[in-house]
């Protein structure tokens, strides 16, 4: 099993422990997990084990009632654990990953993350991985061990293998995961041929007149940062964060209920670095935010489609060396 990317909960921590050092969270203020739920864009169980995670941290104190609140000297919590993890040895922390996580000490109104839900997030990792052979044809997927790579419960992972499974992706064994079916590019070009119409139509009902673009260009901005301070490393999840803005302002719950369940992370060519990844997509976002801007559907839906097909040859690019080094 490859390493997977971090988890919900584990995001969530970081967000936390980042608007706690921004001073946006003060001590006593109550986190009650169906508003951080509803914030978040995500059920209540990685709300739940983020929670759990920042009590042992001493991050957050439980009152009699089971709430749990920011305590006193969280602040201090964090400063020591900042200087624990600054050991190369005991590096595992990275910066927090909010969106708008550039002008947290600006303002005390802090949005929802555009983050997908768990079950999304482990078939979004696998997904990507399968595509570009990263995890074979044959690779068993248990429940037990994905969920442990991940951070999660094994609930997530079972969604997101049944998910897989409609997909064609993986085939499910009964209470043991799944097995890893074969990859080739016509499945590959089909599965980026829907993503390319649903995503283009998703750009092209955005950039309506009168559509609410407020959300899709504070992504964009917080991305223009993150590339502006290169950190090319962290720039995959305002990738992320700009399409799920992007469906969310095509105000189609349902295509964005479609697009979340194929997504695939960011589509790195052979070879290709983290940094120039970020600089291509960050210019084809940049074009695709201008004719956002100008109300410009079909333009839009051109973009994005043109956004899609770049995506699509990168993905085949790793699929084709895979097959050339296995020969």
């Amino acid at each position: 099993m490859v390493q997977l990317q971090k988890s919900t909960q584990e995001l969530i921590c970081q967000s936390i422990r980042g608007r706690i050092q921004a001073g946006t969270l003060a001590p006593g203020t109550e986190l009650k997990q169906v508003d951080l739920a509803k914030e978040y864009g995500v059920s209540r169980m990685p709300v739940r084990e983020a929670l759990q995670t920042l009590l042992l941290e001493g991050v957050v104190t439980r009152l009699s009632n089971r709430h749990m609140v920011i305590a006193q000297d969280a602040a201090k919590h964090l400063q020591g654990r900042k200087t624990a993890l600054s050991a190369p040895a005991d590096r595992t922390e990275v910066e927090p990953l909010n969106y708008r996580q550039s002008s947290l000490a600006e303002s005390d109104q802090v949005g929802k993350i555009h983050m997908l839900p768990a079950r999304q997030q482990v078939a979004s990792y696998l997904r990507k991985a399968i595509l570009r052979r990263e995890i074979p044809e044959g690779s068993v997927l248990t429940l037990e061990e994905t969920a442990r790579h991940m951070g999660v419960s094994t609930t997530p992972v079972r969604e997101a293998l049944q998910l897989l499974a409609s997909q064609g992706l993986v085939k499910l064994r009964p209470n043991k995961g799944a097995v890893v079916l074969g990859m080739d590019e016509k499945a590959i070009r089909d599965h980026f041929a829907v993503r390319t119409l649903l995503e283009g139509e998703a750009a092209a009902l955005a950039a309506r007149p009168g559509s609410d673009l407020t959300e899709v260009e504070k992504v964009y901005q917080a991305m223009r940062q993150c590339l502006l301070d290169h950190r090319y490393a962290d720039y995959k999840h305002y990738n992320e964060s700009f399409h799920m803005a992007v469906w969310d302002a095509a105000d189609n719950p349902k295509l964005a209920q479609i697009l979340g369940s194929l997504w695939n992370g960011l589509s790195l060519g052979f070879l290709m670095t983290e940094t120039d990844y970020a600089k291509i997509s960050y210019f084809e976002h940049e074009q695709l935010m201008e004719v956002l801007r100008a109300h410009e559907p079909e333009k839009a839906r051109q973009l994005m489609r043109e956004h899609m097909h770049r995506s699509m040859e990168n993905i085949l690019t790793n699929y084709r060396e895979q097959v050339k080094g296995k020969k």
